[in-house]
């Protein structure tokens, strides 16, 4: 068992949004959404979820953000790569709106209560990048950070690393982050993640 002090920690869940977390996402080609799906990632998250707000126990949901109204003049300058090419390609001209806030939405399964706070990056895969995050956190005195969300060994490893340079005490529920495929889930959570911190299932931490 994982043990964590209640008063002290908070429950940080990384681009859990539609453009990475729907079949009808931007970045559905990664394999995400279906992979979370399938090994059952988000239903472990609804239940830390619950357990988490029955506790006390803060929700941080960060996000990705885009603007639109600037997004065009910014994509000309983001790298050609991977990561950047769903939204290097797209035309903001042509998303309406309403589909601009579907992307953007944290899935259902998840949908932010009124008391949960949420934090925007913008074009940064830590959450602590560019935002106020760990002003946040260090204002309401918790030291203790758990992690789910998405994607494992992406925007969820930028952020947990972010923590661990700022000295926060990191524990990764393993159960609560997805990735896009069985390797690409191990190595992070077997290899990267207990070098900065502790990993354990949702089930397996022990609330004091």
């Amino acid at each position: 068992m994982t043990k964590i002090i209640r008063n002290s920690a908070a429950f940080i869940i990384v681009d859990a949004q539609n453009f990475v977390l729907h079949e009808k996402g931007l970045a559905a080609q990664w394999g995400a959404w279906k992979f979370a799906r399938e090994k059952g990632i988000v239903k472990s998250t609804v239940k830390a979820i619950e357990r988490f707000r029955a506790e006390k126990i803060p929700i941080i949901f960060v996000i990705m953000e885009l603007r639109p109204q600037i997004s065009q003049a910014l994509n000309a300058n983001l790298p050609d790569i991977d990561f950047w090419k769903p939204i290097k390609g797209l035309d903001f001209t042509k998303i309406t709106r309403e589909e601009g806030e579907f992307q953007g939405r944290v899935i259902d399964e998840f949908i932010p209560h009124p008391e949960d706070i949420i934090v925007a990056k913008h074009h940064t895969m830590s959450g602590f990048h560019g935002t106020d995050l760990d002003k946040i956190l260090r204002s309401l005195h918790y030291d203790t950070l758990l992690f789910g969300g998405a994607i494992t060994n992406l925007c969820v490893e930028g952020t947990v690393r972010g923590a661990f340079d700022r000295g926060y005490n990191c524990v990764v529920l393993s159960d609560c982050v997805t990735s896009i495929s069985e390797e690409a889930q191990s190595f992070a959570t077997e290899f990267v993640f207990p070098k900065f911190g502790r990993v354990c299932t949702s089930e397996e931490l022990e609330i004091m």
